[in-house]
């Protein structure tokens, strides 16, 4: 079974659980319970559902890391951001290309690049490269935007971003890409992972254990406007002990593991993945009070203990949780706070799932994985294997039904390079999706691409 590239500093790289194949198999069989339909949906708050077959757009250059030199592979994006009519793309890269250009013509001509190291703008209309450059020094690897739309946060493993030095977390203008001098937060000692505001509140998460002087073991919360830690919002503690390796083995040692991702509920939940065995007592995913920091009553319990690398709250009630988890094969599941706290339900794919987007109809998962397996497909102690009689071919990105959690079988774009997509992002009008991929339904997408609403 190949396995990833052991992860660098502030990469982050999620390892797949399984193996490819090519076998055409029948659908895959439903796990667990439906989600009640929420009262009182809301009709028109965007599109429902996406089509197939993604927009001409910008996309990231050939990725630079060295250990894939011989590969076909993109400038991997890790952080999508959508204010007004700009999208913002985060991560690795340090150049983007025009629609179509090929990564691997790139490699031996590189006269489509054009510098942008580790952040970029498009137009959401017509994905155009915007003359916008914030010229971050290091990976970028979260964002979040203001809710007025005015400035763009930013955590990573940078040291200084929008002209100013700031590490690893920042805050730059929207409209002139200036570090805003107002945002002075303490320095985080390790990288920013997660980002999620709340009001007043930025929640940030990460791989760090003090910021400043003070200690926060992998999360922290700092104001929203001056960046000044809350001194009365103070987590609970990390007790060691991670989850490991390809297939996420649970490893009881000194590392704490780390914060992969954060969303704040509409009832004011803040919701915490990550790689960590003992973080509040829970292993992969914690829900915290997002006042006073302190775990909720009620506790989602995963379907075996794995790590959880990408989150969602539905659009349609503002409370339901949507996990994207690895481990042995990997998992997208679904929670609703105050019931049962068993998932409402579960499909298990075939590699890690890296991160989940939903509208008030749909979840996307993107990872790390080449099937959606069926009931007949037996996952053990070192993989789950794609490829009976069941399962359902879908490379990397797969959609179900939000409140059923059936799959959505009309959903058909497929992902190449064996890890594929990090991360998804519903806008007002686009699914967006980034990563290392080179390829979506075969056509040049590098790194990036986005998908329109499907007609109604």
């Amino acid at each position: 079974m190949p396995t990833s590239r052991p992860a660098r500093p502030g990469s982050l790289l999620r390892h797949r659980g399984g193996r490819r194949l090519s076998v055409l198999v029948a659908l895959a069989g439903l796990g667990c319970w439906a989600l009640p339909a929420p009262a009182g949906l809301a009709a028109g708050q965007g599109p429902r559902s996406f089509a197939s077959e993604p927009n001409a757009t910008w996309g990231t250059s050939p990725s630079d890391d060295p250990t894939q030199t011989d590969h076909d592979r993109a400038g991997k994006v890790l952080a999508i951001a959508e204010a007004g009519d700009r999208v913002f793309l985060a991560g690795e890269f340090t150049g983007v290309m025009p629609p179509g250009a090929s990564t691997n013509k790139a490699r031996q001509d590189p006269t489509p690049i054009v510098p942008r190291r580790y952040l970029a703008a498009l137009d959401v209309n017509t994905g155009a490269l915007l003359d916008w450059d914030a010229h971050p020094d290091g990976p970028v690897l979260s964002l979040a935007v203001s809710p007025d739309g005015r400035r763009l946060y930013l955590g990573g493993t940078f040291k200084s971003v929008g002209g100013a030095p700031t590490a690893r977390l920042a805050a730059v203008d929207i409209d002139t890409a200036v570090a805003d001098p107002a945002f002075t937060p303490p320095a985080p000692n390790a990288y920013v992972r997660a980002l999620a505001l709340s009001g007043s509140t930025l929640f940030i998460g990460g791989a760090f254990t003090v910021l400043g002087t003070e200690t926060r073991d992998q999360l922290a919360a700092v104001d929203a406007t001056t960046g000044a830690l809350r001194a009365d919002w103070v987590p609970p503690p990390n007790n060691g002990g991670h989850f490991t390796g390809h297939t996420g083995d649970p490893t009881n040692d000194a590392g704490q593991g780390h914060v992969a991702d954060l969303k704040v509920t509409q009832d004011g939940h803040l919701v915490v993945a990550g790689s960590f065995l003992k973080f509040g007592g829970r292993s992969g995913l914690v829900v915290l009070d997002a006042k006073t920091a302190k775990p909720t009553a009620w506790q989602p319990v995963l379907d075996t203990p794995r790590p959880v690398y990408g989150l969602d709250i539905w659009p349609a009630d503002g409370r339901t949780i949507f996990v994207a988890a690895g481990g042995s094969g990997g998992t997208v599941e679904a929670f609703r706070p105050g019931g049962d706290t068993k998932p409402l339900w579960v499909h298990k794919v075939d590699g890690d799932g890296t991160d989940v987007a939903s509208t008030d109809s749909r979840v996307y998962l993107v990872g790390h994985y080449d099937y959606v397996l069926g009931k007949n497909t037996i996952c053990g102690s070192t993989s789950c294997t794609g490829g009976q009689q069941g399962d359902v071919p879908n490379h990397h990105i797969s959609a179900f039904d939000a409140v059923s959690g059936a799959h959505d079988l009309s959903f058909t774009a497929q992902f190449n390079t064996p890890e594929g997509p990090e991360v998804a992002h519903v806008g007002a009008g686009h699914l967006y999706v980034g990563g290392n991929f080179t390829k979506v339904n075969d056509l040049a997408h590098p790194g990036f691409v986005q998908f329109p609403a499907a007609a109604s």
